[in-house]
């Protein structure tokens, strides 16, 4: 391999690695340029022309004059995931269930990378309406990514949320949320409480989650509820893979 196809490759890998960049900042929200530019650092004429290409494919849609959105295209093949799929198409009505149950907000997330991403959100209107939070959560700061990280083993834990050390207080919190069941976190007047789902393999897969206002917590209740829920996404994958295997 020569030096001048090497430079390709590593040119071609820098420029997929911008246009991923670009990709990430949509979390649900329109972007403009500028706000690209301010998240990615990159200058306004590449990303101007990197979009240019990604609205011809169908990955990004213009809503406005300087403004864009995720395109059609790209929603269709992430959708298409198998195992995103299935995990979606299994947990749904569990989702369902949760949401009639509790008449709160029932949420799917689960891991990427070192983040949280909403996968479904099941919800009336009147709450839809005061939903706020992103599609992409903090693994640390979230009930969805704290039960994540607790069913974790500890070294895997630790690195996803780049801890130095043995932390004592993060293991604590970590064992304490194990004990519970879920993992509860207040975010400004609403309460997530967030249990894990498992895999076929026992590996935490997922997390179901209910989203209460802070004034009519039942937290035994919705715990109950919660965890139920979760056990009913797990046993449904575990049995999906017998009856595949």
């Amino acid at each position: 391999m020569t030096a001048a196809t090497i430079d390709l490759f590593d040119t071609k890998r820098s420029v997929l690695g911008r246009v991923f960049e670009i990709l990430e900042c949509f979390s649900g929200t329109e972007q403009s340029i500028t706000d690209l530019c301010t998240h990615t650092g990159l200058p306004p004429a590449t990303v101007h022309r990197m979009l240019a290409n990604l609205v011809e494919w169908g990955a990004v849609e213009r809503t406005g004059r300087g403004r864009y959105r995720l395109g059609r295209r790209l929603w269709r093949l992430g959708n298409d995931v198998p195992s995103s799929r299935t995990l979606k198409d299994t947990a749904r009505p569990c989702l369902v269930d949760l949401h009639s149950i509790t008449g709160e907000i029932a949420v799917l997330a689960s891991a990427d990378s070192n983040r949280v991403v909403v996968a479904d959100v099941i919800a009336g209107r009147t709450a839809l309406r005061t939903w706020t939070a992103s599609r992409h959560l903090p693994m640390l700061e979230s009930a969805p990514g704290l039960a994540l990280l607790a069913n974790q083993p500890y070294e895997v834990a630790r690195a996803l949320v780049n801890k130095k050390g043995d932390d004592f207080k993060f293991r604590q919190r970590l064992g304490e949320i194990r004990r519970n069941g879920v993992a509860v976190v207040r975010d400004g007047g609403m309460v997530w409480v967030s249990a894990p789902v498992f895999d076929e393999t026992g590996a935490v897969r997922s997390t179901m989650s209910a989203v209460v206002p802070a004034d009519r917590l039942n937290l035994p209740a919705i715990t109950r509820v919660v965890t139920g829920g979760a056990r009913c996404v797990s046993d449904e994958l575990r049995r999906r893979a017998a009856s595949i295997g």
